[in-house]
């Protein structure tokens, strides 16, 4: 499973690290398959959004950053929400602090069996309660 908060780090420089660029190199290879949900899509827009308006990207660059995201949706498995979903979500999110849509990135961990990488802490602690591993960049070096 692929969070937006990671997705982020290969787009805003600020946030780039060895380990996000060698997750993001393994990715391209086809050595990681990721899965997320269909908001994932939304979150990057925001993401780029929001880091415009904090100045940490010109528009221009933020263009840049959405072509990328646009490469990278390619290489990810999209998951429609089921019947349930959005509820089990909602509890997730209020069980634990979360926003609905961090909980649902939990969800469709749990409910696809995968690990979930993330570098928001909290959505980390939320996976592992669920019984959910939760991974980190550095998790894949």
């Amino acid at each position: 499973m692929l969070d937006a908060s990671i997705t982020a780090t290969w787009f805003l420089p600020d946030e780039a690290s060895e380990a996000s660029d060698d997750a993001y190199a393994q990715m391209r290879r086809g050595a990681l398959v990721f899965h997320a949900p269909e908001l994932w899509l939304w979150e990057c827009g925001n993401i780029i959004s929001n880091a415009v308006k904090r100045r940490r990207l010109t528009a221009a660059d933020a263009l840049l950053a959405w072509s990328a995201v646009d490469s990278i949706r390619t290489r990810v498995v999209f998951a429609e929400p089921q019947p349930g979903h959005v509820s089990a979500a909602l509890k997730l999110a209020l069980d634990h602090g979360l926003s609905v849509y961090d909980a649902a990135y939990l969800r469709l961990a749990s409910s696809l069996g995968l690990p979930l990488l993330t570098s928001d802490r909290a959505l980390g602690r939320a996976a592992s309660a669920n019984g959910v591993r939760a991974l980190s960049l550095k998790d894949l070096a």
